[in-house]
């Protein structure tokens, strides 16, 4: 039983890091997203709210359908990204998450063709994640506990194993559904994926052409070590010998993925759910081998909060949680310095004192973590002049204290689990294992018409087929033309006013001008997708008419959708494209 315990166990450290990374690559996926605002978000771009409500059937709910304007969808955007960097640095963490999480639900259901695997990952990590104690450890929840709620290392609690098995799921259950010959049997899935130039990277190219005869091994080692290695990061036993070459392995896959396939955050969203599984050995590791802040004394202002908190917050985001935090007032020996300078006193071990800006550099160069800010921090006194940086803060240090009484109180955070909610935890965790269960296992049913509404409430749905059954064997590419009144043609891909090439581009995937535009592309051209077209044809029309300085000549008032095709070619047959209209629109 303690093999299967310390297995389903998630160091506090980790899901430190956890929160950092997923704060993080939430923050800027919607720095990202932002570049396409006008496109993505209001009515007036490619996708108006009806058709996201369409996408999810009547279960679809989103804070983006209260009002389609651009101005109300740039305030949730700029909340999103509030609560994202609030979740970084660990401010009101499970608040914050929280509040993330529906933003997040709400984004991706209001821009539902959009998103991809690494986004419905995103998301359910973060569900999870709410129920954990996610700020115990690096965050400012942390600096302001008056008494640490979470004194062990690691926590072992159903909401612990519904996260793992999360990270696990999209190993397994996605090498389960990769049921194609190029997967089973032939091994050539790597080869058809590095000839998806849509997807393609320069490098994916070099490999493609000078180590083809080793594609079919490397298609084996990533079927493998996805049905294989979440049977390896869950063994209760020889399990730091087990786990870390098996993280190594899975790691190591989606770096390839980075460097030879374009797919957007998914090997970041997966490397952050991998490294859920690492072991606290790794962290102790670790820990030995950094400056810890033995020996290092602080001394601060005793009538002064914001003095306090700040040594805390230091303490805590320099990794230097053996410092010693006294008030200066109770030491004969520092009290006069303190008096005679107006300033905090930071002792070293040999006990060299430390004044003003000089002692913010001297214990920002003591850690390990954060020891490159030291210079910035230097530059910044030099520049603003140190001991005048440091007054100016510490002048109106019962300002800062009022307002950080306000807005960062000293917290009394209670470990509490309560019997119910991981009663409710458990029945979700169960209902993601049948969500997952059922394309790959017959026996297990689908989720019944009357609670599927559940998996779209809570942000459940999840499917991990991404080149599965096997990879997609054609290249595509999108051809927008603009139809003068004249019927002369103009590019509207390219925002040229030449006649469009139809000709294959000699790089498809600079083609795009990011992640999110290819998504929507691969998508446009689908049958099932084709409602989405005339909204498309008309903002193209909107934004081409309305341009500031468009000569009345090369107005448009009619759009037509095409792409371009061409299928992978195994062995020396001849290249052979196509394009095919997906439909001519009227601009209205």
């Amino acid at each position: 039983m303690d093999g299967i315990k310390r297995a389903l166990t998630i160091d506090l450290r980790t899901l430190a890091l956890f929160r950092v990374l997923l704060g993080s690559i939430i923050f800027s996926d919607l720095v990202m997203r932002c570049r396409d605002f006008a496109a993505f978000f209001p009515d007036t771009g490619i996708i108006p709210r009806r058709l996201a409500v369409d996408w999810f059937g009547d279960s679809t709910w989103s804070l983006y359908f209260i009002n389609g304007s651009a101005e109300f969808a740039a305030l949730l955007i700029g909340v999103a990204m509030l609560a994202a960097l609030c979740v970084v640095f660990g401010y009101r963490t499970r608040t914050m998450a929280i509040v993330s999480w529906i933003l997040l639900c709400s984004l991706q259901q209001r821009t539902a063709i959009l998103s991809s695997g690494a986004d419905d990952l995103l998301r359910l990590l973060l569900f999870w994640g709410i129920f954990l104690p996610l700020g115990a450890r690096w965050s400012i929840d942390a600096a302001l506990e008056r008494q640490d709620p979470y004194p062990q290392k690691g926590l072992c609690n159903v909401a612990t194993i519904a996260l793992l098995a999360q990270a696990s799921y999209v190993y397994w259950a996605g090498a389960l559904l990769k049921t194609g010959s190029a997967w089973t049997t032939t091994h050539n899935a790597v080869f058809f994926a590095l000839n998806l130039e849509q997807f393609r990277t320069p490098i994916g190219a070099w490999v493609l052409a000078n180590f083809e005869p080793l594609l079919p091994y490397l298609t084996q080692f990533v079927y493998g070590i996805e049905l294989y290695g979440p049977i390896l990061l869950f063994a209760p036993f020889w399990l730091l010998y087990l786990r870390l070459p098996v993280l190594g392995f899975l790691i190591a896959m989606h770096v390839g993925f980075l460097i030879l396939l374009n797919v957007g955050p998914f090997p970041f969203v997966s490397i952050t759910s991998l490294l859920l599984f690492t072991p606290k050995e790794v962290w102790d590791w670790l820990g030995s081998r950094v400056n810890r802040g033995e020996n290092i004394r602080v001394f601060y202002d005793k009538g002064c909060e914001f003095c306090l908190k700040t040594v805390c917050l230091m303490r805590v985001f320099l990794v230097l949680p053996n410092i010693s935090v006294q008030a200066a007032q109770d030491d004969r020996d520092i009290e006069p310095v303190f008096a005679r300078h107006d300033s905090w006193v930071v002792v070293a071990p040999d006990g060299e004192q430390h004044i003003e800006w000089d002692a913010v550099v001297w214990l920002v160069r003591q850690s390990t973590a954060l020891g490159w800010l030291a210079l910035p921090a230097r530059l910044a006194g030099g520049l603003f002049g140190g001991p005048r940086l440091y007054h100016f803060i510490g002048d109106r240090r019962y300002v800062w204290g009022r307002l950080t009484r306000l807005l960062m109180p000293w917290r009394n955070t209670k470990a509490a689990f309560p019997y119910p909610l991981q009663a409710g935890i458990g029945l979700a965790a169960l209902f993601a294992l049948q969500i997952n269960l059922a394309p790959v296992v017959r026996s297990v049913p689908d989720i019944h018409p009357n609670v599927e509404f559940l998996r779209t409430t809570f942000g459940l749905w999840q499917k991990w087929d991404m080149f599965a059954p096997f990879p997609l064997t054609d290249t595509r590419w999108p051809i927008i033309e603009g139809v003068r009144r004249d019927g002369s043609r103009l590019d509207l891909f390219r925002d040229q006013l030449a006649n469009p090439a139809r000709t294959k581009p000699k790089d498809i995937l600079e083609e795009y001008s990011n992640y999110r535009w290819r998504k929507f592309y691969g998508r446009l051209y689908l049958a099932k997708f084709d409602y989405y077209r005339w909204d498309y044809a008309q903002y193209q029309c909107r934004r081409w008419n309305n341009a500031p300085g468009r000569a009345v000549t090369d107005l448009i008032t009619r759009v037509e959708i095409l792409t371009g095709s061409e299928p992978t070619i195994v062995g020396d047959a001849p290249e052979d494209y196509k394009v095919e209209s997906q439909g001519i629109y009227d601009c209205q």
